[in-house]
């Protein structure tokens, strides 16, 4: 991994499904571990297997990470073994739907995958809302981490934070939870805290400065965190002028489109990542654009270089659309929702991205009334809320 078959001398034009297989030994120490797999791309449905039992699918969403809890499933001391049908058929039900958009539909598992282990209670998420007071130079903060606890009983702790400079790995603030925090078994509960930097150092296209959250949480002996990035600074658009930190910008940049090299179609390396991304810095380019979600890499490039970006959901092409009334058919509301939920829940953290796409060259005269429906729907309330920071704007 990651891999796609599109590559491969003779199955350039495959569309259909093809399995992958992993075997690997368990060592005793998971025993008393929650187990899940994280794939962070595969184009665009698939179905996984755990030791021959059915362990969760991912269907027609093929740009956006999904998890998958394992731990029953699970052998310690044994060899395990995880299959994977992956099936990129063109598509009617889903965005892009069939043949609607002019990029290459790579089918596989195209980028990352990983097994975490972790203690049966652990933190599920962590986003982070910052921002700057422009006048008193203070980052203002606000955290919340989702908790989960996959054992049989309930689980009594504390949660704290650290947040360092990511450049120097000096320590810049901590924080830790006074109450006791209770997590029932087989529930998820969420701890929040506001914060603040003192004189902050704000991140910005020409200095990128960024923050690093340990949160974590512990239990006698047991303790879990994660670890993400996240820059503080302000974006305002004041009639048609934008403002980042409230310097007035322009946004001078190129669009990059992921899968252009034949050797690796999607699934791209970290090198040609960089490589791209270094010519984009090399022309001066402060923006870019794109039209489905993008490889935690390429975000992460962009929010220690300097790049600000649009992300979108791939509802793309003059026959997106084709055959329906002036309202989306159900099915591709759906999906378009789902993708869109999933982008803002895993990629809300990175200072690089400021905007939204809903939808792109689907015909003028559609296109403001489906993209205002589209936004109605993704927050309306829902079992998977979407969770919009102020500092996305809703292109």
């Amino acid at each position: 991994m990651p891999h796609t078959w599109q590559v491969e001398p003779g199955f350039e034009d495959y569309r259909g499904v093809a399995w992958y297989r992993r075997t690997f030994e368990a060592p005793r120490g998971w025993q008393n571990s929650a187990g899940r797999i994280e794939f962070e791309g595969v184009f665009h449905t698939a179905k996984i297997w755990a030791n021959g039992e059915l362990a969760g699918e991912h269907v027609r969403k093929g740009y956006t990470a999904f998890m998958l809890d394992v731990t029953h499933l699970l052998r310690c001391r044994q060899p395990n073994t995880i299959a994977v049908r992956v099936d990129n058929a063109f598509n009617e039900h889903m965005v892009p739907r069939g043949h609607s958009s002019d990029w290459a539909h790579d089918g596989g598992i195209y980028r990352p995958v990983s097994l975490l282990i972790t203690p049966k209670t652990f933190v599920e998420s962590v986003d982070v809302e910052a921002f700057p007071d422009l006048i008193s130079g203070d980052g203002k903060l606000t955290i919340t981490a989702q908790i989960r606890n996959t054992s049989s009983q309930t689980w009594t702790g504390r949660a704290f934070f650290r947040i360092t400079d990511d450049q120097t790995g000096l320590t810049v603030l901590t924080r830790s939870d006074e109450e006791a925090l209770a997590v029932k078994s087989g529930a998820t509960s969420t701890a929040k805290f506001g914060a603040t930097i003192a004189k902050a150092k704000l991140w910005h296209f020409d200095q990128p400065n960024l923050s690093r959250l340990i949160f974590s949480i512990a239990s006698g002996q047991e303790n879990h965190h994660v670890t993400t990035i996240f820059g503080i600074r302000k974006l305002e658009t004041k009639g048609s002028v934008f403002y980042l930190n409230g310097e007035r910008i322009r946004l001078m940049g190129v669009e990059r489109m992921a899968g252009s090299n034949p050797e690796f179609g999607m699934a791209e390396p970290d090198r040609w990542i960089t490589h791209d991304h270094d010519d984009l810095k090399n022309l001066n380019c402060v923006f870019t654009r794109v039209h489905w979600p993008q490889d935690k890499r390429v975000l992460d490039y962009c929010a220690r270089h300097g790049i600000l970006m649009q992300s979108e959901i791939p509802t793309w092409g003059y026959d997106m659309f084709a055959g329906m009334g002036p309202e989306p058919d159900a099915d591709i509301m759906q999906n378009a929702v789902e993708q869109l939920r999933e982008m803002v829940a895993r990629d809300r953290n990175y200072p690089s991205i400021i905007a939204l796409g809903l939808c792109n060259e689907i015909g003028g005269n559609r296109l403001l009334h489906r993209a205002a429906h589209l936004e109605s729907e993704a927050r309306a309330p829902s079992p998977c809320p979407l969770r919009y920071s102020r500092r996305w704007a809703v292109a």
